[in-house]
């Protein structure tokens, strides 16, 4: 860490006299030379942009001597990247997009490079905040889950964890624009706790990606990327609302961001009243399934000739109903019905007992040092996660059953050393220290009070020769874990624990690109990640589950190897891909029932099932494919179906693991009209989601009858007032109202099924004032 002090240092000095020059050029279409109006041109490096004028100009002040990575987009264009280097004179750039049929090929920051998709070695999906108003969404994890081979293990439609491949929970690491966020990951009834607020677009790494991210990320990420800068000179932002008719859920949000050519700035609010959902019409309401959720987020950037630096926070309060079962009672025939007399309203909403409440702060920094031909990039954050459940003792208030604030500091560094031929490589270190702690006046401990302590090394490097690109990476981590004695109201005593662990992670894969029309990608990559608290220590009743569950401390680290080959074949109306992966894991950590029945720490005189954790090892292997088609002189029309199919077994008995994802299928017809009459941008899009019986279930887990929904939405753009390009969205999911349980709900042993018929209306107001005072 020394050297990186020194190194920044003697940065800093050398930028004092580095002198300015300017970025100029113009943006035109490929085909007929059409200029480009309001195109973005964006420098990654400096976290700054512009957008062309009316004769599809632009100029970015300010650049000092070195290598700059420039992004230039368009809507219905294929985005563009656009190495520069600056050797201390102006440089002129006349860039030509091409129309895109098919969006595929979109620039991703989530490898070790910011790069297109075709040069990642490792399949890298991406999910764009827009798909929230055109499907509808209530929360981020309804979009994510659209990707094959992505799903969620849910508790309701509004508390879900992400699962990718097979794994989830500590496996996946959920990164918020570089920051991993920690929100006790650990149990499947957290949800993943970020909301779309400041974001752009969401990236998902399927597989392990240890090497950049550390440990938890041996089966993928889930990054939320945010949204650039407002162009230089402009006052830009939207204004968001929504009204669903499942439960009556209302969402608003709003957000507002500037630029000059050194600052830059932004600011967005969201609120959210989701309450209890229903199923087969209004007949049957999920009691205490509701969310009350409110967050702000605030960021400041500085451009200069060394580099940039931002600075942000964003705050979230949500308050999430836990469904304890209480109420429901299972009828002679086989049906359920909701017991609870005391709710009187149709759609309620209040917040009361059991519930869980979940506070988080997040700081976050990032800064690009510019040393000529090199760079340097570091990230910092803190993060305070404060949550709390309340039982249910009579009052809507109940009592603090469980209470835990987790803290946590991050720190990434990164050196891009100059590139050497056709080399480029970057080394790195980065960690985190991580505090747990129970406040003593509730009730009972799940996990005891606790210190992590990260520190990790890393070097890749990229070998680019044409249509080949390989990266190869090394790393080496070590953490140091330690915990407090007796947990609270135990039957069990366990003590406190001292671990140290240690693992080297390595990555190579490459891609290879034939005549722009077949690309082949394969990747090695192995992982990670330590056992988390709860697998170690647990020790009580969880609510949401009314099970009780138990760790065990001698477990050890769990390790994997992923083999990952894929084909795509692409013209311009047309494409097909295909992927294939196999994961081995060592020491693969579940949770499964004993067959026992024991007291419950809430309540002596009632018993309740026993859970253990487990390991074995494991094997997961599957496949997703997809094909994409824009009709020849139909380019209005773009249809796509893909698949995800998989299977996960123990490999010392091939017998199967539980909670794991069965084989779905995607269809989407979508209908884009440029203009007709007053009205722009008009969509009409029509799908149906497959998911397959699941009958590779694990030994006391039960199978789960497959189902087919049905979803459609339309939208368009017009100008209201004084508003151009105003989005109104109207879509319809599960449009038949069909009854089913997906078999990764945690509410299917209640025999509750998931929601109903969701029709959402969605509006979105943008705005934009120029004061760049440019001459067009």
């Amino acid at each position: 860490m020394r050297i990186f002090i020194l190194l920044f240092a003697a940065l800093l000095i050398s930028q004092i006299n580095y002198a300015q020059n300017i970025l100029k050029g113009s943006v035109t279409d490929k085909t007929n030379g059409e200029k480009l109006t309001a195109a973005s041109v964006y420098i990654s490096e400096l976290n700054k942009g512009t957008s062309t004028d009316k004769n599809g100009t632009f100029i970015i002040n300010g650049l000092s001597k070195g290598n700059y990575t420039v992004q230039i987009s368009y809507l219905g264009y294929q985005t563009r990247i656009q190495k520069i280097k600056m050797n201390g004179s102006d440089v002129s750039l006349n860039i030509q997009l091409e129309k895109a049929a098919l969006e595929v090929n979109e620039v991703v920051i989530s490898g070790a490079y910011v790069t297109s998709q075709d040069e990642s070695p490792q399949e890298i999906d991406v999910v764009k905040k827009s798909e929230m108003l055109q499907t509808g969404a209530s929360t981020v994890m309804d979009i994510i889950t659209k990707v094959p081979g992505v799903t969620a293990i849910t508790t309701g439609p509004l508390v879900s964890r992400p699962v990718i491949r097979g794994l989830s929970g500590n496996r996946i690491l959920t990164v918020v624009d570089g920051v991993r966020f920690e929100t006790q990951q650990w149990d499947d009834e957290h949800g993943i706790g970020i909301n779309e607020l400041g974001m752009d677009r969401i990236e998902i790494i399927k597989g392990p990606a240890t090497l950049l991210y550390g440990p938890e990320a041996m089966g993928g990420v889930v990054h939320f990327i945010e949204e650039q800068p407002a162009a230089i000179g402009h006052i830009s932002g939207n204004i968001y609302g929504s009204l669903g008719s499942n439960n009556l859920g209302i969402k608003t949000a709003a957000d507002i961001k500037g630029a000059t050519e050194k600052y830059n700035w932004g600011f967005a609010a969201l609120a959210k009243i989701l309450p209890d959902y229903y199923y087969n019409a209004y007949n049957f309401r999920a009691p205490n399934t509701r969310m009350n959720e409110l967050g702000v987020k605030g960021n400041v950037g500085i451009n200069r000739k060394w580099g940039s630096s931002s600075l942000s926070y964003q705050f979230n309060q949500a308050y999430y109903g836990i469904l304890d079962g209480k109420d429901i009672v299972k009828n002679p025939d086989g049906s359920i019905s909701n017991k609870d007399t005391s709710e009187v309203d149709m759609f309620p909403s209040e917040v009361e007992a059991p519930y869980h409440s979940v506070t988080d702060h997040k700081i976050s920094s990032k800064t690009t040092l510019l040393a000529g031909n090199s760079r340097f990039n570091i990230v910092l954050g803190y993060q305070n996660n404060h949550r709390t459940e309340y039982e249910d003792n009579g009052s809507k208030e109940g009592y603090n059953y469980v209470d835990i604030m987790l803290q946590s500091g991050t720190y990434d560094a990164k050196w891009y050393l100059p590139a050497f031929k056709n080399f480029s490589t970057i080394i790195g270190v980065m960690g985190m220290y991580q505090t747990n702690r129970n406040a003593t006046e509730a009730k009972t401990q799940l996990v005891p009070d606790a210190n992590i302590n990260d520190i990790g090394i890393v070097a890749v490097t990229k070998y680019n020769l044409k249509r080949f690109n390989l990266t190869a990476g090394l790393r080496y981590d070590t953490r140091q874990l330690s915990t407090t004695g007796i947990i609270k109201d135990s039957t069990l005593n366990m003590p406190a624990i001292t671990k140290s662990y240690n693992n080297i992670s390595a990555s190579i894969g490459a891609t290879y690109d034939i005549e722009d029309h077949l690309l082949l990608r394969a990747n090695f990559a192995s992982g990670y990640r330590t056992p988390n608290l709860n697998e170690l220590m647990s020790n009580g009743l969880k609510l949401e589950s009314q099970h009780y569950e138990v760790g065990n401390i001698n477990f050890v680290k769990e390790q994997n190897n992923e083999l990952d080959v894929s084909a795509i074949f692409k013209t311009d109306n047309f494409s097909l891909e295909a992927a294939a992966y196999l994961n081995t894991i060592n020491n693969y950590i579940y949770l499964a029932p004993t067959g026992n029945m024991v007291n419950s720490n809430l309540t002596s005189s009632v018993k309740v099932p026993e859970y253990k954790y487990y390991q074995v090892d494991a094997q997961i292997k599957g496949g997703e494919a997809g094909v994409d088609i824009h009709p020849t002189g139909l380019s209005w029309m773009h249809y796509e179906i893909k698949l995800s199919a998989m299977k996960a077994t123990r490999t010392d008995n091939n017998s199967y693991l539980p909670m794991m994802p069965t084989t779905k299928i995607f269809n989407t017809l979508v209908c884009n009209l440029k203009e007709y009459k007053q009205f722009r941008n008009l969509y009409f899009r029509i799908g149906c989601i497959t998911a397959m019986e699941q009958n590779n279930v694990a030994v006391n887990e039960l199978s789960t009858p497959g189902y087919t929904l049905l979803n459609a939405s339309l939208g368009l753009s017009r100008n209201v007032w004084k508003f151009h390009n105003v989005d109104f969205s109207l879509a319809v999911n599960n449009a038949l109202d069909k009854i089913y349980m997906d078999n990764l709900s945690r509410l299917r042993p209640y025999g509750i099924a998931n929601q109903g018929r969701n029709i959402v209306l969605s509006m979105k107001i943008p705005f934009d004032f120029d004061r760049s005072n440019r001459k067009n």
